[in-house]
């Protein structure tokens, strides 16, 4: 292994007047502690192995790597969600990733210490991601955008994505320091009232527009041929590196100090509300800006937004709720869209303790009463015994009828119905 020279802008202290440390990650140990930072990027969209990140802990450093030609990008993340940063129409689901929130927080001031890699076709990157809890909310911050073939740039965007209350910035920074030849810190303050972005404890743009919701983190190194990362240049040798030295989270007082959202539903409501929804590789997603379609739909208590099933896929068809805390619950109502009455044909309800594994059937449609709602949907209520100290549910369709080519599904709600 090589060793690394950490010389450079040097390290901030840890302490910070009017601040208080809630998170952070040194990298001291052997490997990445998956507790605070995920050792893959957005799961979802790849086969399994495909995003598993390449990286070595070298001289308590984070070091992110293109080992060769066959891999474009190794990225890191802090929380992950099915579906979450569709950024292309064309992507697919490949498989249900179940949730992670190490670090699934809104405002602060987040700060890291790195070296970006040099090099025409490369992007070292530093960036954030709403965590969509609603569909609108998948806002991305580049904290920093380096690009390998000019390393003295340091490129900062807000991509408003579907986010209403956003808009579009960019500003590039131009350094009078090669960021690749040595360690720099980077700073990302963000409240209620803006951003402000720093290198090198100097703020070197700031905006009053601010993401209202929690986001995640990302790390990543990736290359393209072409574009705006620019021509690939053959002459620069694997492995390609991009380092990270620490990464540190900050709360100021009156910030929200969790580092992710709490499950805060009251006894008798509705439990899939603080539940994360996911799928299987079964349902339509819709264009990247409507998104008429969308996993956290599924558990959003609105009869009017829908997950809609692709057509012509084999049953069973699987949609996930976890929870990061053990529930209790003996109650699961579907809502199905008016038209999708007399759709599902065979479906059961299963639990699971870890969300994983071990998946146990409580329930099935012939157990279900039907009723209508004030919209013409039909609801489907079955009752079980209480299911105790389980982090999943998931409902299993496992017939459709022919008579349409997909189904949508309204809603999902779970209860614990005390006699």
């Amino acid at each position: 292994m090589n060793s690394m020279s950490t010389s450079g802008f040097p390290a901030n202290p840890l302490e910070k007047e009017g601040w208080k440390l809630v998170f952070r990650e040194e990298f001291d140990g052997t490997s990445l502690d998956a507790h605070k930072i995920l050792p893959y990027g957005l799961a979802h969209w790849y086969e399994p192995g495909e995003n598993q990140a390449a990286y070595e802990i070298r001289d308590s450093c984070l070091v992110l790597q293109l080992p060769g030609a066959q891999k474009r990008i190794s990225a890191v993340a802090t929380g992950m969600r099915d579906g979450l940063h569709r950024f292309w129409d064309k992507l697919e689901l490949r498989r249900h990733v179940r949730p992670a929130m190490n670090l699934v927080t809104k405002y602060g001031y987040f700060e890291l210490r790195a070296k970006v890699a040099k090099g025409s076709g490369i992007n070292s990157a530093w960036w954030m991601i709403g965590f969509e809890n609603q569909l609108w909310q998948n806002a991305e911050v580049d904290i920093f955008e380096v690009l390998g073939k000019d390393t003295h740039v340091m490129n900062s965007t807000l991509h408003a994505l579907r986010d209403p209350g956003l808009k579009y910035e960019h500003q590039p920074y131009g350094s009078e320091a090669d960021l690749s030849e040595e360690f720099h810190v980077y700073g990302f303050e963000w409240d209620e009232n803006g951003m402000a972005f720093y290198l090198d404890n100097e703020k070197i743009w700031q905006t009053n527009q601010s993401p209202a919701y929690p986001m995640v983190t990302l790390l990543q190194i990736n290359e393209s041929d072409g574009g705006w990362v620019g021509e690939l240049d053959p002459a620069v040798p694997y492995p390609k590196e991009f380092a990270v030295d620490y990464f540190r989270v900050y709360k100021r007082e009156g910030m929200p100090m969790e580092l992710f959202p709490g499950e805060t539903a009251e006894q008798g409501e509705n439990l899939a509300r603080v539940a994360v929804a996911g799928s299987g590789t079964d349902i339509v997603w819709g264009d990247l800006y409507e998104a008429k379609s969308h996993i956290c739909a599924l558990n959003d208590g609105n009869p009017d937004t829908c997950v809609i099933s692709k057509p012509g896929v084999p049953t069973p068809h699987t949609y996930y709720l976890d929870w990061m805390e053990p529930k209790s619950f003996n109650t699961l109502r579907l809502t199905l869209a008016p038209e999708c009455r007399h759709v599902l044909t065979d479906w059961a309800v299963e639990v699971s303790a870890n969300g994983m594994d071990g998946w146990i059937q409580v329930a099935d449609h012939q157990r279900a009463r039907i009723t209508d709602d004030e919209s013409g949907g039909t609801v489907f209520k079955v009752e079980f015994p209480a299911v105790r100290g389980a982090r999943a549910l998931r409902l299993v369709v496992r017939g459709v009828s022919e008579a349409l080519q997909s189904y949508k599904i309204a809603d999902l709600a779970v209860f614990l119905i005390e006699a």
